[in-house]
């Protein structure tokens, strides 16, 4: 009897212990979900703040009912966590702050200190490992890493840096396997935002949480640089591992506790660990974070068809917050006043949860919601120039710049056959043939480089776009108001004929070689242009173009070593350069679209919704402006250039 009492004891006990465990648990991942919920909501008010209110007025109206509708949100939630009473009443006055400088419109300097300093306290407190909601960019990783780092870290991340010398302790050297191999993510990210007291190592307060994630990560995919020969292979293996482990474990566990996780410490692990590090779902999937919008929403519908209106909130506001504000800027960059609307939206679906409406109501925002991220989606699918638009223009600009090209070596090579120094055609011949190969060269090397860097691809575009309109502006077109005969003659004279007189054959050479290659590099800046705004698939057009042309100048060079006087060069050059002003539009409107997407260009919404992707034309204030500006420019150098052309055909 008395063991039948010690085992009902036991059982009891047990019971009891289980469910206080179980009890214990659920509040803990209910915990972390709320302080993780908070966190991100602190740094989106701090962020977002500025684009709602600017020296105490309301600028847009639905960023502003975002911003009191969050300030009360993380209010809420923060009376739910875990804390002693001293703590809550801190926490508590500082989210009371928070709110009241929201309702008064303060400056985003006081948000930002109030936000910081209540997020650093819920985490001291907490003792809460934070990690990122959204898989970090190792591409901007990069970036940052080699404008902050590299001076004691060296640019391998060996820790030799220029600066490194002296140093006690040592930089650390990222490339260390015994060490890194220890480290986590966010070990790296607590250094990096709070610095190592009593050594060099500062703290880099000043960049953003987000920023700081992308700089760790990047940190730990050093020691795992994947040559172009197994990175396919590797990108496959991340498509699977990335749904076993959760963002949390890649972002807290170090490279031996994920082994731990993945299995057992074998090659095939190794790999599977590798291609963690050296992905992320930011890279491979643009419209990764819209997928999770939708399951999000999907996920509302099904929590509060049951009830759970909690849950159904939590849900709608991770929607937003993980889905659409990780893509905002790319939307406002290619339609600002849908954008708003996306997000008002995505407000309503929470407002009427909130107000507990009817389930067919809530279903129906949620609808428009999906709606409206099915066309968020097309949005961001920008269309690139079509294979006959990229062939053409690649054949017009080679051909303009072959002709100029060609036109100056003609008539060299006449003014030498005039003088009779026919020792001089050696070094001529030479000098273009040498500018022809380099600048081949030049296109695979350049083509190399784009291919390699780590830079963010709509920046990469943004740039080179722009800096080929700046090109055209500056360079084609004093090049082209030379096109004229006389004009040519006199240059050539000029130019040539005191080397001739000089019998300075290596200068022929060299201004042979300048001549030609001014137009190669050119040619391979406006190309790359061209290159990355036509379709994948498409290249081959590019190359077609390009034959074209040369085939055309070929024959053009045949025609006028017998009928130079019959070639209506003028209207060559004519022809080629208003399909230069047509590219030079294009590419204005498209490489202002690429820094705005990537964040650095402000976006103001045009009133009438215009946009033609081909022709690099969006609806924005600045696409637009610039287009205006360019092709008033250009008109401008026109009429400057005819003007001048008709005073001296007059003398």
């Amino acid at each position: 009897m008395l063991q039948h009492k010690r085992y009902l004891y036991n059982f009891i006990v047990g019971l009891i212990a289980l469910l206080s465990y179980s009890n214990i648990y659920a509040t803990t991942i209910k915990d972390e979900s709320n302080i993780q919920t908070i966190i991100h909501l602190l740094d989106y008010l701090s962020k977002d703040y500025p684009a709602a209110v600017k020296n105490g007025v309301i600028i847009d109206e639905g960023e502003y009912l975002e911003m009191k509708e969050f300030s009360e949100t993380i209010l809420s939630l923060s009376k739910k966590l875990e804390l002693t009473k001293k703590q809550a009443n801190q926490i508590q006055r500082n989210l009371m702050d928070l709110r009241a400088n929201v309702l008064n419109k303060v400056s985003h300097q006081k948000i930002k200190a109030v936000t910081s300093k209540v997020k650093w306290a819920i985490i001291n407190f907490t003792e809460f490992e934070i990690s990122p909601l959204n898989w970090p960019n190792i591409d901007n990783g990069q970036k940052l890493f080699l404008n902050n780092c590299i001076q004691c870290h060296g640019a391998s991340g060996n820790g030799k840096g220029k600066l490194a010398v002296g140093l006690n302790p040592a930089p650390t050297n990222f490339l260390n396997d015994t060490v890194m191999r220890e480290v986590s993510p966010f070990q790296a990210y607590n250094t990096i935002k709070l610095g190592v007291e009593g050594t060099a190592m500062q703290s880099f307060g000043m960049l953003s949480d987000k920023e700081v994630w992308d700089l760790s990560f990047y940190i730990k995919s050093l020691r795992f640089n994947a040559s172009s020969a197994d990175s396919l292979e590797l990108k496959e293996i991340f498509d699977k591992v990335s749904n076993e482990v959760s963002l949390k474990d890649v972002a807290t566990l170090s490279d031996k506790e994920l082994i731990q996780k993945l299995g057992y410490e074998d090659s095939v692990t190794y790999k599977k660990l590798k291609a963690i590090r050296i992905f992320s779902l930011h890279e491979t999937s643009t419209e990764n974070s819209l997928v999770v919008a939708r399951n999000y929403l999907n996920t509302v519908l099904l929590d509060y068809k049951e009830g759970n209106k909690k849950s159904a909130r939590q849900n709608a506001l991770n929607a937003y917050l993980e889905g659409i504000e990780p893509v905002e800027v790319r939307l406002k960059a290619n339609d600002p006043e849908f954008t708003s609307q996306l997000e008002q939206q995505m407000m309503a679906v929470r407002q009427a949860i909130e107000s507990s409406k009817s389930i067919s109501t809530v279903q129906a925002e949620i609808a428009d919601a999906l709606s409206m991220i099915d066309r968020a989606d097309q949005l961001m699918r920008d269309t690139k120039l079509n294979y006959w638009l990229s062939f053409f223009l690649a054949a017009s600009i080679m051909l303009r710049e072959g002709l100029e090209a060609f036109l100056i070596i003609a008539l060299i090579l006449a003014l030498i056959k005039t003088s009779g120094t026919k020792k001089a055609l050696p070094y001529v011949h030479g000098g273009w043939i040498m500018a022809i190969l380099t600048g081949i060269a030049g296109w695979f090397l350049s083509d190399w480089i784009i291919g390699i860097s780590g830079k963010n691809r709509e920046i990469m575009e943004g740039l080179i776009s722009l800096i080929a309109v700046i090109v055209l502006a500056f360079v084609g077109f004093w090049l082209h108001n030379h096109s004229h005969s006389k004009k040519w003659k006199e240059f050539i004279e000029k130019k040539i004929g005191k080397q001739l007189r000089g019998e300075k054959m290596l200068g022929l050479a060299v201004f042979s070689f300048m001549v030609v290659f001014r137009e190669a590099f050119e040619s391979i800046l406006f190309l790359q242009a061209i290159s990355l705004e036509t379709k994948t698939g498409d290249g081959s057009s590019i190359g077609l173009g390009v034959i074209a042309a040369f085939t055309l100048i070929a024959l053009l060079a045949v025609i006028f070593v017998k009928y130079s006087k019959r070639i209506p060069v003028r209207q060559l050059f004519r022809y080629s350069s208003w399909v230069i002003t047509l590219l030079a539009i294009i590419l204005i409107g498209k490489g202002v679209h690429a820094v705005q997407e990537a964040g650095w260009v402000s976006v103001t919404s045009f009133p009438i919704s215009l946009k033609i992707d081909w022709l690099g034309v969006y609806p924005t204030n600045e696409t637009l402006m610039a287009q205006v500006v360019l092709l008033g420019f250009l008109l401008l150098l026109y009429y400057v250039s005819n003007h001048r052309n008709k005073a001296i055909q007059v003398k």
